[in-house]
Order: C-alpha cells, then structure tokens, then sequence
C-alpha cells in the first residue's frame, strides 16, 4: 500500500504552539501527531510513503532522517504551499500515479475499533473513497450525505470527511506541477461525475486542530492500553 501523509500546513489555529513547532509534531501525551499516523500507517501495511513538507520543514525533515519502518520520501514545497491537491501532484512527479494511495492527515487523531479493516482497493467506478463520520449537531464540518450505493453528495447529509481516504492519483496527474491546488475541489468534481464514494469510519476520532482543545488533552493518556505498542514502534523505527 502507497500511503501519503499531508504535512505542509501552518497550523495557524494552535496559536503559540505552533509558532515554533510544526503541528505534525505537536504532541499527545508523549507521542507526536506524525508519529502516531506513521504507527498507524504501518500497521495497515505500508510498503511506500511520500510526506509534504513546507511551514519550519527542516524540523519534520530532522525528524525522520533516520525512520525506517519503511521508505518515506521528503516533498519539500520550497518557495510556497502547494495546498493538499498541488502538493500530492508535485511530490508524485511522474511517480506513483499508477498505484492507489491512502492520504492521511495527522491533525485528526484516529482510533479504529477491532472490527475495522483498511480497504486496499477502491470500489469499482470510483476514483477517491472517503471514510466519514457522523456529525455532531454544532459541528463546523462539510455535510456529507452516505447513499446506499456508497456514492457521496456534498452540502448536505449527516457525515463528515475524517482527513483520511483513499485515493487513485491519476485524476491529479493533469495538474500543472509546482502550482497550489485544493483537494476539496477535486471531491465536488468526482461527486459530479459520480466517482467519489465513502463509508463510515469504524471507530472514533479526536481533531485537536484548535489551540484550546489541544490543551484540554495534551496531558491525557488518549492511546490507553496501546500507548506502549505505540511508543515501542517509535523507538524502533527512530534509531
């Protein structure tokens, strides 16, 4: 499994915390946003990575000199951000786009419960496959409605898009490279054509994306009994 992981941002809501720090290397409870996405990516069977660097990259860069869990390759977006969609075709640049991707973005913190099964594939006709959760009734995100057939309608509908989907590459490759372009665009464009579909997350999550709720959790144990197996695969893939 090809695995991409969107780490460029500028993390502007956490304030303070990320005036110095990237956020993918914020932490919870001793273990870094990056690291936990990686830990996670690893265990659906990662077999190749890219990762999208821009705001105080040298530090996410200093970070994975020597991570070895499997290969990773660094996209630095040197002279601006890219946006997720620029920056997944820019740091592909003429590789990878023959091979399904799984994108994650490690600012959501997510817990999949033991029924839950990564898909390695997408479903037939469909070019980008979201995994959603239900919304809460004050929640700030996209409306997303489910279909019984999978497809996905935005605007409307009792999901959300948890940063975590699959992906086929090549509906990027017509983008000109270097250039800032958003994903969000792409998933109205294959809602359209009906190629987007989705299903629901099995499990939960936690978006600390805000400065006030990052600090309402940054001493709690969120990982629970997993929090060695966790910091074990840290200490092994960072010799």
């Amino acid at each position: 499994m090809n695995v991409f992981f969107l780490a460029a941002g500028f993390g502007k809501r956490m304030g303070d915390w990320t005036k110095t720090t990237p956020k993918p290397l914020l932490k919870i409870s001793e273990i870094s946003f990056l690291d936990y996405s990686l830990y996670l990516a690893n265990s659906w069977g990662a077999k190749k990575a890219w990762i999208n660097v821009h705001y105080l990259a040298e530090q996410i860069e200093r970070h994975l000199t020597n991570f070895n869990a499997f290969p990773l390759k660094i996209a630095k977006e040197k002279q601006k951000i890219l946006g997720t969609a620029g920056g997944i075709r820019t740091a592909l640049s003429g590789e990878g786009f023959n091979e399904t991707i799984l994108l994650f973005n490690p600012d959501t913190l997510l817990f999949p419960d033991s029924k839950f099964e990564i898909r390695k594939d997408l479903p037939k006709d469909s070019s980008i496959h979201l995994y959603l959760q239900k919304r809460q009734p004050n929640d700030p995100y996209t409306k997303i409605d489910l279909g019984t057939d999978g497809k996905l309608e935005f605007g409307k509908g009792e999901f959300y898009y948890i940063g975590l989907c699959l992906l086929d590459p090549k509906i990027l490759s017509h983008l000109p490279e270097g250039e800032y372009f958003d994903l969000s665009d792409n998933f109205k464009e294959m809602a359209k054509l009906g190629k987007i579909t989705g299903e629901e997350f099995l499990g939960s999550t936690l978006d600390l994306g805000e400065k006030d709720l990052y600090e309402s959790f940054i001493a709690k144990n969120v990982f629970g009994d997993q929090k060695k197996t966790i910091l074990d695969f840290i200490r092994r893939s960072f010799p």
